[in-house]
């Protein structure tokens, strides 16, 4: 290292200082946007720390970040500070009731079944912006495929499922964010909610599901996640906070873009190789 790197201070302490005297809002952080094809909401287990899993987004190859796909056949694995998952206008339905099925295509929007959809508040010819649990579905509305996957470092261990609950949102005025397992509720987050009871879902150990994610407002999202589960009598849990945009718009993408720029400019960042190959 020469000796004018030794006096430059680290990308972390410039964003640190940044936020603490107001220049930089926190979305700005995660400067890395994810907009189209398969990726999962992570948890990753390492025997060497026992009682701790680590969050991640894990994008599998061929998804695209910052608009360029990743070609690594393992994907690449981001901090989930580090990314912002996008909802574009494409996933802006209409809440319909059509008994033919959910998804019914790009002018229709999607299909309301039962009045357990009354709980995000939007009545039926309303818009709402919409992640769908099939792979031709967000091929089609151009939007990521995202997952849910406790599938690296589990193998010999002896786990039963992991449970993922909200800890923590923030949502634009009168937004909410929903969970859906087909017809089935399993999270309702409203704007300035501060307790989650009865919002969960489990997922296998090694295991991988889809679930139907809505939005009921353009704007940035941001959602703490606790992953926790029990290795034989273990509790073993971690947590991260997790940001989707809907509908990124000009001033805030404007904003973001300027303030990566000017804080990390001549900056690189190294980001974690995933430790198994991808299925």
């Amino acid at each position: 290292m020469n000796a004018f790197a030794s006096l430059m201070p680290s990308a972390s302490s410039i964003i640190r200082l940044a936020l603490a005297i107001g220049l930089v809002p926190t979305a700005a952080l995660a400067v890395d946007t994810w907009s189209a094809d398969h990726g999962d909401i992570g948890v990753a287990y390492d025997p060497a720390d026992p009682t701790a899993f680590e969050m991640e987004v894990h994008i599998e190859q061929g998804g695209v970040v910052n608009g360029v796909p990743i070609t690594n056949p393992a994907g690449q694995a981001f901090e989930p500070g580090d990314i912002v998952i996008e909802v574009p206008a494409t996933a802006n339905l209409q809440r319909i009731d059509n008994p033919n099925g959910f998804w019914t295509g790009l002018a229709a929007g999607y299909n309301f079944t039962g009045p357990q959809y009354n709980a995000l508040g939007v009545p039926v010819g309303a818009n709402l912006w919409v992640l769908s649990p099939t792979g031709a579905d967000a091929d089609h509305y151009g939007t990521p495929f995202l997952g849910w996957a406790t599938e690296e470092g589990f193998d010999g261990e002896s786990f039963g499922t992991v449970t993922f609950t909200p800890t923590s949102f923030a949502a634009p005025a009168g937004a909410t964010m929903a969970i859906y397992n087909g017809n089935t509720q399993e999270w309702v987050l409203q704007a300035g909610d501060t307790t989650f009871v009865g919002d969960s879902f489990s997922v296998p150990a090694e295991g991988h599901v889809h679930r139907t994610i809505f939005f009921t407002e353009p704007g940035l999202y941001q959602v703490g996640i606790q992953a926790a589960g029990l290795n034989g009598a273990t509790s073993v849990s971690g947590s991260a906070v997790y940001s989707f945009q809907v509908v990124p718009e000009p001033a805030s993408s404007a904003l973001l873009a300027t303030s990566a720029a000017g804080l990390l400019a001549g900056w690189w960042r190294l980001r974690r190789p995933r430790r198994r190959p991808a299925d």
